[in-house]
């Protein structure tokens, strides 16, 4: 079933078009393992840069980024930083089960000034995990809320292959976001010190907030979506800028 039929891959010439949206970092969580194995505790990863590659952050960014958690069958699953590990690596509390999760981490807000406007950004991100191929539709597909920008599939990603299609759709606060730009990077498309200019998917939402994602190839995605809002009261910040990814694996 397809939502729209303007999907440009590997569309390297739109550096220009969107270069505000993608200069700006990105926050985002992955999980070493594509397939995590279950009944063990569970490593998460969290990432912001400006490409898809780098996923050390500075120390202090620890207070500004909480640990991630993560929704389940079973309810809610913790995360605490690893004593052996970077600043930026998690493991899970407890054990997980087989299943299907969705894994959330946010950035707090803060204001910033970018050209001649000072914005308040709010990042967000997610991260689908099938603990040992679980597929949980019910999980994987519905509106997880805990976000106002949200990235939600409209099918299982471990149900696709590279080349097939996933439907997606962008909600804000709930509601279709229409005409809204959806960048996608695999993890190796950007070389080093690229600064993540040049996107491997690109594509607008419908006026039900839909397309259609095509992975180019298989491995760790991340999509990308961001929505300005402006303030009633711009004494701080003249509007709100909404980031939001949401990361995930594809099969080749």
């Amino acid at each position: 079933m397809k939502f729209s039929s303007k999907v440009s891959v590997f569309a390297i010439l739109l550096t220009m078009a969107c270069a505000t949206f993608v200069q700006a970092h990105s926050l985002w969580l992955e999980t070493p393992a594509a397939v995590p194995v279950a009944s063990e505790k569970l490593d998460v990863n969290i990432g912001f840069n400006e490409g898809f590659e780098v996923v050390e952050i500075l120390k202090n960014s620890v207070e500004l980024i909480p640990a991630p958690t993560m929704e389940g069958k079973a309810g809610t699953v913790n995360f605490s930083l690893k004593s052996d590990g970077p600043n930026y690596a998690y493991a899970s509390d407890k054990p997980v089960d087989k299943g299907s999760y969705m894994a959330f981490a946010t950035y707090k807000p803060f204001v910033m000034k970018h050209g001649e406007a000072k914005n308040n950004y709010i990042m967000t991100a997610k991260h689908l995990v099938n603990v040992a191929n679980g597929d949980d539709t019910e999980i994987v597909t519905k509106a997880f809320g805990k976000a106002k920008l949200e990235i939600v599939p409209l099918a299982n990603p471990s149900s696709i292959k590279a080349g097939e299609i996933l439907p997606v759709q962008v909600l804000f606060e709930g509601k279709p976001l229409v005409r809204t730009e959806l960048l996608g990077d695999f993890r190796g498309f950007n070389p080093a010190g690229s600064w993540g200019l040049a996107k491997a998917f690109y594509c607008k939402t419908n006026k039900e907030g839909k397309l259609d994602f095509i992975p180019a190839k298989g491995g760790l995605w991340i999509l990308k979506a961001r929505h300005e809002v402006p303030n009633e009261d711009k004494t701080e910040a003249a509007a709100t800028v909404y980031l939001s990814t949401f990361t995930f694996f594809v099969k080749e």
